[in-house]
């Protein structure tokens, strides 16, 4: 079925761009400013243009079939030119109103956010920022829906279809209490096996670098929670004798911000944690993209004390 451009409604191509990335007619209602009814109404149009369910309702969520799949990277594209043509190529932070989507990993959104925050409410008072849990696939699954704008990950290697800044690399070390027992003496390979600990497991990893090297030496260690959340271990360990392993930036920042915990360098060798922000093609020449890269590139390069490449 062909439909006449001239009739067509392109208001209805922001529409499901919008239910693309917020899978759910209330909250997609809520982004354009318009009622449930209404939203739910442009929804029946969508169908009706393309000849296709688009959304079906899967548990608390709209989720897109597969013709809608296949919609979701032209549509997606096609705005962002009209709203770059519409802009002029130029963005001004002091006067955007954006709203922002980042993808980001707990080791870095620890360190960043705040200082984010508030770098945004000083030079671009308006801008919204709405952080992303990812993991895994996501990642590059997100920017090529234009779920996200930025992904702030680790990336072992370079994926397809985006683009990739290296940042840095960062060691794994133990985080602990500074009065703990066995720790007085420095952190040794049978201390750190004696002790209990805090495993953090993020969504999309089935394992970690730190188990997969004392497998490699027929070693476990002993772990009494798993958690997917970063931010609850610093006070778990400050009022307990459990340890817990993290990228040194991180623990570098828990230290400072709980000051009675330190830490140390592992006491066996682990790969090194490559953290690199990626973004799609299509938003590499957005200068409002361009803006918000930098925006983390900066604030990162000062927190963690390194120059980005």
């Amino acid at each position: 079925m062909k439909t006449d451009i001239v009739k067509f409604d392109l208001n209805l191509l922001v529409a499901f761009d919008t239910l693309m990335t917020e899978r759910g007619v209330t909250r997609a209602g809520r982004i354009l400013g318009i009622t449930q009814a209404a939203m739910s109404n442009t929804l029946r149009r969508l169908r009706e243009t393309f000849d296709d369910p688009l959304f079906v309702k899967v548990g608390h969520r709209m989720e897109p079939t597969a013709r809608a799949m296949e919609l979701a990277e032209p549509i997606r594209t096609s705005l962002d030119h009209v709203r770059m043509a519409l802009n002029q190529e130029r963005f001004i932070p002091a006067q955007a109103s954006n709203l922002f989507r980042i993808g980001m990993v707990d080791y870095a959104g620890a360190i960043l956010l705040p200082t984010l925050l508030n770098h945004f409410s000083v030079i671009a008072p308006h801008i919204t920022l709405q952080v992303v849990d990812i993991g895994g696939e996501d990642e590059v699954n997100f920017l090529e829906t234009g779920v996200v704008d930025l992904v702030l990950s680790r990336f072992q290697w370079v994926p397809p279809k985006v683009n990739l800044h290296r940042l840095f690399q960062w060691e794994y070390v133990c985080l602990y209490r500074k009065e703990h027992p066995k720790m007085q003496q420095g952190l040794t390979l049978d201390a750190f096996l004696e002790c209990q600990h805090i495993h953090y497991y993020p969504r999309g990893m089935e394992t970690t670098v730190v188990d997969e090297a004392l497998s490699l030496m027929d070693k476990s260690r002993h772990v009494v929670a798993r958690l997917d959340t970063l931010a609850l271990i610093p006070p778990m360990l400050a009022q307990s004798d459990l340890l817990a392993v993290m990228p040194e930036g991180t623990a570098k920042y828990f230290s400072t911000a709980f000051p009675v915990l330190t830490y140390q360098r592992l006491p066996f060798r682990t790969p090194l944690l490559r953290l690199a922000l990626a973004w799609h093609p299509r938003t590499d020449k957005s200068p409002a993209n361009i803006w918000l890269r930098e925006q983390v590139k900066q604030l990162l390069a000062e927190l963690v004390e390194c120059d980005t490449e």
